[in-house]
């Protein structure tokens, strides 16, 4: 009788520490774990991306990793409800995940929703309950859930080479592809009314290709994009840019009749706007050929 009452004590303590103390540890012993096969673990050779965690009820089935891929991400639609997105080219890391748990498989979407900010991704695009797009600096992530798993491809960013054009030639070039080209290097004074440097090689080069295309009346754009702030300054800041260049240009002997000027703000960026490059990119003049 007393050997039974000490077994049977024992096995209530040892019940007890698992619920108390080691949960997973306890459970992991039985034949299967919420329909999964037991001792459920990573597929061998496979790691975690170190910037981007793994849900906490997760098991790591597949992996790849590419030197070089381009991956379309989707991005929010802009101010008009217009669908954008990116393509990111760089080195590829894809990783899937098995939801170990059934009650954790339909929060998969929020909680993965919630983790990347806390390891610093900013959200660029979310579509409940399937499809999250984030970027952290270069680095971009797509992920994709479906039921019982979720998969990850994260991108590192490789920025292509980036030349603004220098002279009359390479302007008109591009006006003749695209009718517009985006100039680089014009400096405006501190309350943005005027030309700051009236020697820029830029300037000139703009001037000439005026001079040599007489017919042609352009519309002069003004882009800002900061990032802080509010829009109204950057419209306000490019609005008077755009005047102070026609101003210019007039004082230069091109007829104010073939000048028009708009300020646009951060309301049209080329790209993002978050490395110091794309920042670079989306602060420009663009030169428009206007229809005869």
């Amino acid at each position: 009788m007393a050997a039974r009452g000490l077994s049977s004590v024992l096995v209530f303590g040892i019940g007890l520490i698992c619920f108390l103390e080691i949960p997973a540890a306890c459970l992991a012993q039985g034949n299967s774990y919420d329909g999964f096969p037991e001792r459920a673990v990573d597929v061998v050779g496979c790691a975690d991306i170190p910037i981007l965690p793994r849900l906490v009820t997760s098991v790591l089935t597949s992996c790849e990793t590419t030197p070089s891929v381009a991956v379309t991400m989707p991005l929010q639609p802009d101010a008009q409800g217009v669908v954008r997105e990116k393509i990111v080219r760089g080195r590829y890391e894809y990783r899937e995940y098995q939801i170990t748990r059934v009650d954790q498989q339909e929060h998969a979407f929020q909680s993965l929703l919630g983790l990347l900010p806390m390891t610093g991704f900013r959200i660029k695009y979310s579509d409940s309950p399937s499809t999250i797009a984030a970027r952290n600096g270069d680095a971009w992530v797509l992920i994709k859930i479906s039921g019982e798993s979720y998969s990850v491809s994260l991108v590192r960013m490789q920025e292509d080479p980036w030349t603004p054009v220098a002279s009359a030639e390479e302007i008109a070039r591009e006006m003749q592809a695209h009718h517009r080209v985006a100039i680089y290097g014009i400096e405006f004074t501190a309350d943005d009314l005027a030309i700051k440097d009236e020697n820029a090689k830029i300037l000139r080069e703009l001037l000439k290709y005026l001079k040599t295309n007489p017919a042609d009346s352009v519309l002069i754009e003004s882009h800002k994009y900061s990032n802080t702030g509010v829009p109204q300054a950057d419209m306000e800041i490019t609005a008077r840019r755009a005047l102070a260049l026609v101003a210019w240009l007039q004082a230069n002997g091109i007829p104010a009749a073939r000048l028009q000027s708009n300020g646009l703000g951060r309301s049209k960026p080329l790209t993002e706007n978050e490395t110091p490059l794309e920042i670079q990119q989306n602060e420009r003049i663009e030169i428009v050929k206007l229809a005869p």
